[in-house]
């Protein structure tokens, strides 16, 4: 195929997955598998039915994470599985032991890389007001924290940062030069205005403050299981952050479901966070909330803005205004949209 896999168009595209989702699945030995696209934004995420069951097949399609990176992803979540420390998705080897799988897609300069995950059966994204969701997630968070100080990485670890460089100076938003066009120059200016009091204001990391984290833990992330337990899902994002960033991506997705309701958000934010504190301390960079709620919506105006995927394009432009507005809100205020008391 001589035109580039980016020039397709979007059902194109589709069927290309699909056809490559075919040919990784025989390295599984899978009976007759059937095969349902669930998404496709930078990765191609597939419902996967055979006789051995359900499976989710990942396929990182664009900007997508290395082979080394998404093993490191696997080596952390089965450490979390074999300490009991939460509950996620167990990775599938190959028939020949390999975990990550790479092929070539025609029209495209590098390999397609997948993983296989066993199915996580349940209700994703839970209300905000299923009984024990915010206590639940808050245990869970606190657990995946207090493990990520004690995890030690194996050789050859590599995972992404979340810190104020990644996010701001080195983020799409104020780098990728497509999002530029995107985005009004006056807005450009407001950005790194917001960016300069959030560094201002982030304390140093420190091991108190600083480790291992999800990194995109927002309700479509979180799943009821039927024996009542929450499970956490893709782990695409993990990598070296702030903890706080991670409670301020629950709290900003549970907010974005209640804006009618802040006595309901404020009432989830309390539970989750005693939740969080009946497991270990909320961290000490706590404190700046504020900066991190900020950092949160950056990260989603970064993915929005710097995406070249039709689907998210789609909706980009509101979500964008909406950030916007409370980032202006912010540099006049100090306080960002989701800040809750945090003593207790």
């Amino acid at each position: 195929m001589d035109q580039r896999f980016t020039e397709l168009p979007r059902q194109t595209r589709q069927r290309h997955l699909r056809t490559v989702a075919g040919d990784v699945l025989t390295r599984y030995g899978l009976d007759a598998p059937d095969v349902r696209l669930l998404q496709y934004e930078d990765n191609a995420v597939f419902l996967v039915e055979s006789g051995e069951g359900r499976h989710v097949l990942r396929m990182s399609v664009t900007d997508g994470r290395s082979a080394a990176e998404q093993a490191s992803e696997l080596a952390w979540m089965a450490a979390l599985t074999d300490d009991e420390a939460a509950l996620v998705p167990a990775p599938v080897s190959t028939r020949a032991d390999e975990a990550v799988v790479s092929m070539d897609l025609a029209g495209w300069p590098e390999p397609v890389t997948s993983v296989l995950f066993e199915w996580v059966p349940g209700e994703p994204s839970p209300a905000h007001d299923r009984p024990n969701l915010a206590a639940d997630l808050g245990r869970t968070t606190a657990r995946l924290h207090e493990h990520a100080t004690a995890f030690r990485p194996p050789a050859g670890f590599v995972r992404p940062s979340w810190g104020h460089r990644e996010v701001f100076a080195d983020g799409a938003t104020l780098t990728d030069p497509l999002a530029g066009t995107r985005l009004d120059p006056a807005d450009r200016a407001m950005l790194a205005r917001v960016s300069e009091v959030v560094r201002e204001r982030l304390p140093a990391p420190d091991p108190a403050d600083w480790g291992l984290i999800h990194a995109d833990l927002h309700r479509g992330n979180v799943v009821s299981t039927p024996d009542g337990r929450v499970a956490v899902i893709d782990f695409d994002d993990s990598g070296w952050g702030f903890y706080m960033l991670d409670v301020a991506t629950v709290l900003s997705s549970i907010l974005r479901t209640c804006l009618d309701d802040r006595a309901a958000y404020a009432g989830f934010a309390a539970e989750f966070l005693d939740a969080y504190r009946s497991v270990r301390p909320l961290p000490p960079s706590a404190c700046a909330l504020d900066e991190f709620l900020v950092m949160r919506d950056m990260i989603i105006m970064n993915f929005n803005l710097g995406s070249r995927n039709e689907k998210v394009l789609s909706t980009a432009p509101e979500r964008t205004a909406g950030i916007l507005r409370l980032m202006r809100e912010y540099l006049e205020s100090g306080s960002y949209d989701g800040n809750v008391p945090l003593a207790g």
